[in-house]
């Protein structure tokens, strides 16, 4: 989930959505003991957050890349190793680890979990095609997403030579074909898991690259309409979390291909780009130093939060049962270690790893978000 905005002030509001996004998914992954059933069945649908980072990818990727791919002035090689310099650092990070504590069998879900063959695939960014959740949730089990965007990053340098009109066409046809698996899906397996303890459904609508590839195409698109000057009215920002607030309020309701392929994909096209106005309050407000500071740090809040409150659970929760309490003191710990991480690792690592490859490779390029 590492895209940033940072050389446009017309699009920090989207570096500081980040957080947002990220306080999404930490909230599914928040352990709800004291909190009304509602509320814990409700912030279980936080999982949208994944949805508007895969979109802002690629509407950062086409906004940062797709010029330079066009013109020739960047290699497939290059911008390969540039995307790999972006994930890395922090994924090996917090993948290794895991591999520690399994091997010195330090709690037993580690060693159970642990594998050399799921090991080489998590840290190769390959995780999410294996079908078994042990597989594409091993090691740090939230990297699963960055196994799809690894996908992402190199369809996109190919991608990038498309027209708006042949890249509509693709990504109504990969619609329509998901839609399709999602009905034939439900009407003939239903919950069927066939390996692992999660259904089928759950792999291919939720994780398969090949199908959660449309929202990255949906963020190219949006990329167009925005770089044409289409915008919504301000009004449009705060109906979009009514509207967000609502589908994950009723999804429970809906079968799950659905709900994990196309339900939420309308309502997080209109909450993405509502945020793309010039001027609002909203810009203003997610445009602020703090925010970007969070959004920046997002990558890294993403990737720790569930070893962390998993911590915090064994050694923090029982001083503090209540929800309410816990829940902000969790995301202001996180937050707090992943804005020193992001300082004190993340960017150093990246920009070393970026400085050696433009030293490798003569290429008339600067390091690019």
């Amino acid at each position: 989930m590492k895209n940033a905005i940072n050389n446009s002030n017309r699009l920090e509001q989207l570096t500081g959505l980040r957080f947002f996004a990220a306080l999404l998914v930490i909230a599914v992954h928040f352990r709800w003991d004291t909190s009304p059933e509602a509320l814990s069945t409700f912030v279980e649908e936080g999982r949208v957050g994944v949805s508007f980072f895969f979109v802002l990818s690629g509407f950062v990727l086409t906004h940062s890349y797709r010029t330079r791919i066009r013109a020739g002035k960047i290699s497939f090689g290059t911008y390969s190793l540039l995307r790999v310099a972006r994930l890395t650092p922090l994924h090996f990070l917090t993948g290794l680890p895991f591999v520690y504590f399994a091997i010195i069998q330090i709690e037993a879900i580690y060693s159970e979990e642990f594998g050399v063959m799921k090991t080489l695939l998590n840290l190769g960014f390959l995780q999410s095609w294996i079908p078994v959740s042990d597989y594409y949730f091993s090691l740090n089990a939230p990297s699963w997403s960055l196994s799809d965007e690894m996908f992402f990053y190199v369809c996109f340098f190919f991608l990038a030579a498309m027209s708006p009109s042949r890249l509509l066409k693709l990504t109504c046809a990969l619609a329509a074909m998901v839609l399709i698996a999602a009905v034939v899906v439900q009407v003939f397996l239903g919950e069927t898991a066939f390996f692992g303890k999660y259904p089928f459904s759950h792999w291919l609508f939720y994780v398969f690259p090949g199908f959660r590839i449309l929202e990255f195409l949906v963020g190219m698109l949006l990329h167009d309409f925005w770089q044409r000057g289409v915008r919504l009215p301000n009004v449009a920002i705060p109906l979009s979390y009514v509207l967000l607030f609502a589908a994950m309020w009723f999804a429970p309701n809906v079968a799950e291909p659905f709900r994990y392929s196309l339900y939420y994909l309308p309502v997080i096209i209109l909450f993405f780009y509502a945020h793309l106005a010039d001027r609002s309050v909203w810009t203003t407000f997610y445009s602020s130093k703090w925010l970007v500071l969070l959004g920046n740090a997002s990558f890294a809040f993403y990737l720790i939060h569930q070893p962390s409150l998993h911590l915090m659970n064994l050694f923090v929760r029982s001083a503090m049962p209540s929800d309410p309490v816990f829940f902000p003191v969790s995301v202001a710990v996180i937050a707090v270690a992943s804005v020193v991480l992001y300082k004190l690792y993340e960017m150093p690592a990246e920009r070393a790893l970026k400085g050696l490859i433009k030293r490798k490779f003569s290429s008339p390029l600067k390091a690019a978000e």
